[in-house]
């Protein structure tokens, strides 16, 4: 298997392989900068590291791509015609895979099978990755129109293989959910933070903000190249599920522009209470 993109989500597969099953998968890494796939060979976590990224396939029988989603997309246009000829199977961790997928299926003989690990952090490169980061979470899998039963099990077995629970789904079904519960909470925290910036009493908010800050505001802190491929790509998902959030924010306003009219606010605490709790049970306990 080759790795292509040594960062957060590929180191953590190639050390979660390592780790979980030792000696069963012959990995190669290229990444853009060298420093992880280097590092990854002194480490014993993989086997080979490459400066080139065609000589990194060269054998594979897995590629994963696992580089931003604007160097996936050109990934597959400069790769796929060689690894189309070669048989290789190409898998990645893309976060937006409507746009992949059909990349994937414009090139001639290519067989796809995407991928996206559903976990993260806000940190970046190998040095962040963790063996662990994708234990007994979702890892969903998209087969392309040219995979066979085999190359999906492969797939299904590279997750399970890193801890992960293999789901199969749709890309426009993915694409969509994803943007509700990963894609608009980024701007969400990239709204909250230039609002409380642009307020005049933001020192003295600086100077007390805590855990419930580092919370709200932790997906703000990630990848920018990696924030800005997600927002291009899925702009259109992302557009719907935020004109929802506006309109629950909205709704809010009003609600708490009235309470302020009233001028009783002890009045108002069971109604908001009951809201409260009301939308907590929408949340499972793991999440």
């Amino acid at each position: 298997m080759a790795i292509l993109g040594l960062g957060l989500i590929g180191g953590s597969i190639a050390r979660a392989l390592a780790v979980r099953e030792p000696g069963a998968w012959h990995v190669t890494a290229w990444s853009r900068t060298p420093d992880g796939p280097r590092r990854a060979v002194e480490e014993g976590v993989v086997a080979d590291a490459f400066s080139d990224a065609a000589a990194a396939i060269a054998g594979a029988d897995l590629v994963v791509l696992a580089a931003s989603p604007a160097a996936n997309l050109a990934l597959v246009e400069r790769l796929g015609p060689a690894l189309a000829a070669a048989g290789g199977l190409l898998t990645d961790v893309t976060s937006v895979q409507a746009p992949i997928a059909a990349r994937a299926a414009a090139v001639p003989g290519l067989r796809f099978v995407g991928g996206h690990p559903m976990s993260g952090r806000e940190r970046r490169g190998y040095a962040a990755a963790d063996a662990a980061l994708f234990v007994d979470r979702p890892w969903v899998v998209l087969p392309g129109p040219r995979a066979s039963g085999g190359d999906v099990d492969l797939v299904r077995r590279l997750a399970r293989a890193c801890g992960a629970h293999p789901l199969e789904l749709e890309p426009g079904v993915h694409d969509r959910a994803v943007a509700a519960i990963s894609h608009v909470p980024l701007l969400a925290a990239v709204a909250l933070v230039e609002a409380a910036v642009s307020a005049p009493d933001w020192p003295v908010a600086r100077s007390l903000a805590a855990q419930g800050w580092r919370d709200a505001t932790r997906l703000a802190r990630g990848d920018a190249e990696l924030g800005a491929g997600i927002l291009a790509m899925n702009a259109s998902a992302i557009a719907e599920a935020l004109r929802r959030y506006r309109h629950e924010l909205e709704r809010w306003q009003v609600r708490l522009d009235a309470l302020v009219a009233a001028g009783d606010p002890a009045a108002a605490v069971p109604g908001l209470a009951a809201d409260l709790a009301r939308t907590a049970a929408h949340i499972e306990p793991a999440t």
